[in-house]
């Protein structure tokens, strides 16, 4: 993902058209425009005033998404939820600890095991290699 797209995005998560960015940033209308359709990379100056505006980090506006680690997006994408109101923020926090509590619970699955011990026979690993001869 390029700068013209994070931007956009941003811009977007916002609620803002270009015209709103130029006035909150103090960049002019055709700037933006060019920046988000990837037609000139702007000045250090520029981004400072981006991030600024947009009270995000460096980060969420340069990084391309194809290029960096999962944990890297995450990390974006929390912060893009921060923005968000406390009731939506609510609505994530549930659905991520359901997702974790399902993974647990798969884990348990394929491993047969709960606390260590073997759902089907009452033993631990320990207990079936002291059997063996």
């Amino acid at each position: 993902m390029s700068i013209g797209e994070n931007l956009k995005r941003l811009r977007r998560d916002k609620g803002w058209t270009q015209g709103e960015l130029a006035d909150k940033c103090g960049i002019r209308f055709g700037q933006i425009s060019k920046i988000e359709r990837n037609e000139t990379d702007p000045k250090l100056s520029t981004i400072y005033a981006l991030t600024r505006a947009l009270n995000c980090t460096p980060n969420a506006l340069l990084m391309d998404m194809s290029e960096i680690s999962i944990d890297a997006i995450m990390a974006v994408a929390l912060e893009r939820v921060q923005g968000l109101p406390d009731e939506d923020k609510d609505h994530l926090l549930a659905v991520i600890d359901k997702y974790c509590i399902a993974k647990s619970l798969q884990h348990l699955i394929e491993h047969n095991t709960l606390l260590g011990i073997s759902i089907f026979d009452g033993k631990t690993e320990e207990m079936k290699k002291e059997k063996k001869p």
